[in-house]
Parts: structure tokens; C-alpha cells; sequence
């Protein structure tokens, strides 16, 4: 009788060991299972780039551009698309690589109507910004000025203060047939610089407020459907936004 009690308390004894053993497992693999989605998480990031600049610059059309790339279809557009009245929004994806792992990063692009009386709605769109995308025609000289004043005074919004700037310099001689003003000659003397459009830009801020954010000022040019600029983008919002 007491033979039969001690081997089935050694059978109890063993079955309750291997009922811990399953629970441990069990627990330590929702554990790894929390782990491993903690860590996606935290290479995965969301970030805003807000695209702004005067009418007829181009702002759609590398907004199409861009789009079209992350789906990696082609567009056969011979010019620009209609002007916008409001905004477009459009998330792509930005793939960076650090030492061990591969960081994805979501980009949401906001692209404005850069129409007269549609400037003023600009501010609802500040909050939460990433970057903003400044674009210039190198064509458009006479509008300059224009355009550089316009962005150092949104730059004073308390909504962007540190934001990183990105000035784009947009080759694009494709115009819609309803545009009213033409841009410059064609000349290649005459077109807008880089090191021209940085130095204007500089005149118009103050010497305090120069120091407090990240800027650039690249050369784009999307005539010939080559996806180097396009990378060369890409590139630049990963350092400004240090991704």
C-alpha cells in the first residue's frame, strides 16, 4: 500500500514538473514573441514631409514623381498636372541600414496648392512636421525674391521652429497649357544656381535664426525619367531628418 502511494506521488510529482516546464515555455515564448514586436516598432518610424512653394513650380508633378517611383511604375506625363486645390497626401517608405539591423521609415507626403489664396491655409498643415520641402523653378527668376521671402516668413511660425528645410532647385520645362505667365528664356546662363538661390536665401533671414535649423539646397532634375535624382532625394531626407 504505501509502495503504491510513493510511486503515484512520483507520478503527480512528475506530471506537475512538466505542467511548470510547459508553463515556463509557454511564457517565455510570449515573452520573445513581445520582444521581437517591440523591437519592429522601434525601426519603424513616421515621419511628415510638408511640400510647399509658389504656384506652378512643380510641387505635383515631383509629388507624382515620387509616388510613381515607390510603386515603381513609370509616368509618361508631358505636362503638369492640374494646379492643386488644397493638397495631396501620399506615404512612401525610406529603407536605411544601421550596423546591424535595417531601419523602414514612413514618409508622408503633403503636397499644397501653392496658389495665392490658398498660402494662407499652409498653417494648418505645420503641426508635426519633419521636414519641409521648399520648391523653385529654376526657371522662374523673376519670382525669387518672391519666393524666398515668402519662406523665411513661414519659417517664423513657432510650428517650425528647428524644422530642417530642404530647398529644391526643380528642372522641369513642362507647362500647362493654361499658364498665363512664362518663365525666363531657357538659356542656360540664365538659370537659377544652387549657390545663387543659398546666398539670397541667407540675405533674407536674420543672423540668429540662420543658426537654428538644418537646411539644403539640391538640383533636381526629373526631365529624362533617370531615378538618380530621385535617390539623391531620398538621401537628403535622410540627413536632414536624420534617419
Amino acid at each position: 500500500m504505501g509502495k503504491a502511494n510513493s510511486k503515484c506521488n512520483n507520478q503527480l510529482s512528475i506530471i506537475s514538473h512538466t505542467q511548470s516546464l510547459l508553463s515556463s515555455c509557454h511564457s517565455k515564448r510570449k515573452h520573445i514573441d513581445l520582444s521581437v514586436f517591440i523591437s519592429k516598432e522601434r525601426l519603424r518610424t513616421k515621419k511628415k514631409v510638408l511640400m510647399l512653394g509658389l504656384d506652378g513650380v512643380g510641387k505635383t508633378d515631383l509629388f507624382s514623381r515620387l509616388i510613381c517611383h515607390e510603386k515603381q511604375t513609370t509616368t509618361t506625363t508631358k505636362s503638369l498636372p492640374q494646379p492643386t486645390m488644397g493638397y495631396n497626401v501620399e506615404t512612401i517608405k525610406v529603407h536605411c541600414n544601421h550596423f546591424c539591423h535595417r531601419r523602414s521609415h514612413e514618409i508622408t507626403l503633403w503636397d499644397c496648392g501653392g496658389q495665392s489664396s490658398l498660402q494662407p491655409l499652409w498653417s494648418y498643415h505645420f503641426s508635426n512636421t519633419s521636414l519641409l520641402l521648399w520648391l523653385i523653378n529654376v526657371h522662374d527668376r523673376s519670382r525669387l525674391d518672391t519666393n524666398l521671402q515668402l519662406l523665411s516668413q513661414i519659417l517664423t511660425n513657432p510650428l517650425l521652429y528647428r524644422v530642417p528645410v530642404l530647398i529644391i532647385s526643380y528642372h522641369s520645362s513642362m507647362k500647362r497649357q493654361d499658364e498665363k505667365k512664362t518663365f525666363d528664356d531657357d538659356k542656360n546662363e540664365n538659370l537659377l544656381t544652387n549657390l545663387e538661390i543659398a546666398f539670397r536665401f541667407l540675405s533674407t533671414l536674420a543672423a540668429s535664426h540662420a543658426s537654428t535649423f538644418k537646411w539644403q539646397v539640391i538640383s533636381i532634375n526629373l526631365n529624362d525619367n533617370s531615378t538618380d535624382d530621385l535617390k539623391k532625394l531620398r538621401q537628403s531626407f535622410k540627413e536632414l531628418m536624420e534617419l
